[in-house]
């Protein structure tokens, strides 16, 4: 139904995707699985209209498509719900489910509203403001809007726990399910078919009965054992809101560090520098150049931010915050994305930071 033919996607500073040729069939869920910089979000992106491949076909049904923005890729039935979801904050459930409905779908979505506030919002009214919703939460708008657009293929990208059942039931509508994810065991148990990307490439694709956790994490990361969280981390639940950013005394990584802690229209500099906007252009390329190294990401520093894959945001972010030496660190699901290895990465940089007398507090 979807196939990919040797995508390529090349930027003037490193090669992401290098020759990913793969088969989707109709009503079949697929778990995409890598460690951060794998090119899983970038193939997402190329599915999805979000992005250009340099090279390769993608084929709908035997015909082969070019995506010319992600509008084009709906009209054909391709339809990404993203980890962060773009919605309007300070209006209804319902107001954004309504957003880019035809006048038939529309019409569905008005005859059909008991139904799904019910599947979807069992805890909310569809009345109630998208501000006022958990992350979480947030996704599952996005996921509804995305169906009520009728997908042909559906791609989750790092979408939160469900049961096996939920996708399943999607799957049987004869929806082509793509989920980008690092839970390995979310991916065995709701998966038909597991899709392991390494250094742009797959590495390997197996039935999910036919594959274990333990498998897919020596072939992905070399690492076979469970990653404990460390006893010098705090644990607090607290709001972002409540969260005030003094440079030097309070650091902070929030849960979004597209919009939150970035923006996609900055460079690489204005993005590592934020926190020094009167410095000497010298010092601040300086500067710049030690975070990049530090946080092992091969850009150059007047590319754009949205060329960052999320795993390369969030390490420049959190450097970024690192090199102003707070002496309180606060991290919003600070290892949601994260595979086993960037997750140990990042705990020995905290471990660093902790001996230096910063207090680390991961916060929900």
């Amino acid at each position: 139904m979807l196939e990919l033919k040797n995508i390529h996607v090349d930027y003037s500073y490193k090669s992401v995707l290098k020759g990913v040729s793969l088969f989707f069939e109709k009503g079949k869920i697929y778990s995409l699985l890598g460690e951060n910089g794998a090119g899983k979000s970038t193939l997402a992106h190329v599915i999805c209209g979000d992005l250009r491949p340099t090279c390769g076909e993608i084929l709908l049904d035997n015909q082969k498509v070019v995506f010319k923005s992600p509008g084009t890729a709906i009209k054909n039935g391709i339809v990404c719900v993203h980890q962060r979801p773009l919605l309007s904050q300070e209006i209804s459930i319902e107001e954004n489910l309504s957003i880019g409905l035809s006048r038939k779908q529309l019409t569905y979505f008005l005859n059909n509203k008991n139904q799904i506030e019910e599947r979807f919002f069992k805890n909310h009214k569809l009345s109630d403001t998208v501000s006022k919703l958990t992350i979480e939460e947030q996704f599952f708008v996005a996921l509804a809007a995305g169906l009520l657009k009728n997908p042909k293929v559906l791609i989750l990208d790092e979408p939160p726990e469900f049961s096996k059942k939920f996708v399943y039931d999607l799957a049987k509508t004869g929806i082509t399910i793509i989920m980008i994810t690092h839970h390995l065991e979310q991916a065995l148990q709701n998966s038909d078919s597991i899709i392991l990307l390494k250094d742009g490439k797959v590495l390997e694709q197996s039935e999910s009965g036919k594959i274990t956790k333990k498998q897919i994490e020596q072939k992905l990361f070399d690492i076979s054992t469970e990653l404990p969280q460390p006893n010098f981390i705090k644990n607090e639940k607290i709001s972002e809101n409540t969260i005030v950013h003094d440079f030097g005394e309070i650091g902070f990584i929030p849960t979004d560090t597209i919009f939150t802690a970035s923006n996609p229209d900055l460079t690489i500099l204005q993005l590592v520098t934020a926190f020094h906007p009167c410095g000497k252009q010298k010092d601040l390329i300086s500067k710049a150049k030690k975070i990049l190294k530090k946080a092992d990401v091969n850009i150059k520093l007047q590319e754009k931010a949205a060329c960052l894959s999320g795993g390369m945001r969030q390490r420049l972010v959190l450097e970024r915050e690192l090199a102003e030496k707070p002496k309180k660190l606060y991290l919003f699901n600070a290892t949601h994305g994260l595979d086993i290895e960037a997750t140990q990465k990042l705990y020995a940089k905290l471990e660093k930071l902790w001996q230096n007398g910063t207090e680390i507090i991961f916060c929900r």
